[in-house]
C-alpha cells in the first residue's frame, strides 16, 4: 500500500471509536447514469454522480469506508470525522461523507451500517502520483485537526 494511503488509513483508524477502515479508488470517467441500477454501483455516491451525469473526464473516486463502535465513543468519532469533512468541503476539497446500509431484511437491521468518505479527484495528469499526493494532503489535514482536538481535551 502506498505511504500516503497508509497515512490516511492510520489517521482514521487511530481515532477512538473507529472499528474498521478500508480505502479504495475507482475511475469514474466511464460510469454513466444507465449503470446506476446495477448492483455493483449500489455503494457509489449516486446522488453526486447524477448531478454531473456520471463521472467527469479523468475523475477518480477515493473512498474511505469505515465503521464505528456501537457506543458513545463511536458516535464521537463519527461527529469528529463529519466536522472534518464539512470543514474540508467548505474549503477547497471535493469531499463528502455518506452513510450506507444494505436493504432492510429481517435479521440484519442494525448490522450493516457503515460510512464512506468520498473524495473526488480529477486526475488531469493521468498518473497515480497526482491521486496519491491528494490523499497525502488529506492525511496531513486530518492529523492537524486531530492534534488540535487533543489540545482542547
Amino acid at each position: 500500500m502506498p505511504p500516503e494511503v497508509e497515512a490516511l488509513e492510520r489517521e482514521i483508524s487511530s481515532i477512538p471509536g473507529i472499528a474498521s477502515v478500508s480505502i479504495s479508488k475507482v475511475a469514474l470517467d466511464d460510469i454513466s447514469i444507465s449503470t446506476f441500477s446495477l448492483p455493483p454501483y449500489g455503494s457509489y455516491p449516486l446522488g453526486a454522480l447524477k448531478r454531473t451525469n456520471g463521472g467527469l473526464p479523468h475523475e477518480v473516486l477515493v473512498s474511505v469506508d469505515f465503521t464505528i463502535s456501537k457506543d458513545a465513543t463511536g458516535l464521537n468519532a463519527l461527529e469528529f470525522l463529519s466536522a472534518w469533512v464539512r470543514d474540508s468541503a467548505r474549503g477547497k476539497d471535493p469531499i463528502q461523507l455518506r452513510s450506507l446500509a444494505l436493504p432492510q431484511i429481517e435479521g440484519q437491521i442494525g448490522e450493516t451500517l457503515s460510512f464512506t468518505i468520498d473524495y473526488f479527484h480529477v486526475n488531469t495528469e493521468e498518473n497515480s502520483q497526482s491521486v496519491l499526493t491528494a490523499v497525502g494532503k488529506l492525511a496531513k489535514s486530518l492529523a492537524l485537526d486531530k492534534s488540535l482536538l487533543h489540545r482542547t481535551e
